[in-house]
């Protein structure tokens, strides 16, 4: 439990840390039934989409993008660095299967660098802006635990965020 609480409060730290240094705010926001094309990807702007129903959590993002500015990188984009970072994956392909963003009336996870950017995202996508699809729901719990191959039998929110966020870190390593 020790080990766990010390992980937690020195990723909070990390973020902290992480927006100190860079100055930079990742707006992160979720959408509630996108329709996802590939026309969206043609935008050539700044954003990832993720697929929120595989988010635990905002801090989970917060933490994948902290690894993604401040570790090596795995890809050569900041953007898909922070799909390959928040999938715990380290291959690109693997990801986008795993929490990429796709389909007709997608949860998604947006990821950019402005509310410029969000609102073309959103006129793009459709669907109702709605952070609540981010947090960690019971009904996304056995999802995400398989996701992040999560194999003890706990089923505390705060718990499993922080094995994510785990998780994300070990791919530095692996």
């Amino acid at each position: 439990n020790y080990y766990y609480i010390l992980f937690h409060t020195i990723i909070i730290i990390n973020i902290f840390i992480f927006y100190i240094l860079t100055g930079e705010n990742m707006i992160i926001k979720g959408i509630k039934n996108a329709k996802i094309t590939q026309n969206i990807f043609n935008l050539k702007l700044p954003f990832q989409l993720l697929n929120a129903d595989c988010i635990a959590s905002k801090k989970h993002i917060l933490h994948a993008i902290n690894q993604a500015t401040s570790k090596t990188p795995i890809t050569n984009n900041i953007w898909m660095e922070i799909l390959v970072r928040a999938s715990a994956q380290r291959q690109i392909s693997n990801a986008i299967k795993t929490i990429g963003a796709k389909g007709e009336n997608a949860n998604i996870c947006v990821v950019c660098d402005s509310e410029e950017t969000f609102n073309i995202i959103l006129e793009a996508v459709g669907g109702t802006p709605d952070n609540n699809i981010l947090e960690l729901r019971d009904s996304k719990i056995n999802n995400i635990k398989k996701i992040y191959n999560i194999k003890e039998n706990e089923n505390d929110k705060e718990y499993i965020i922080k094995r994510v966020c785990e998780k994300i870190s070990i791919i530095e390593v692996i």
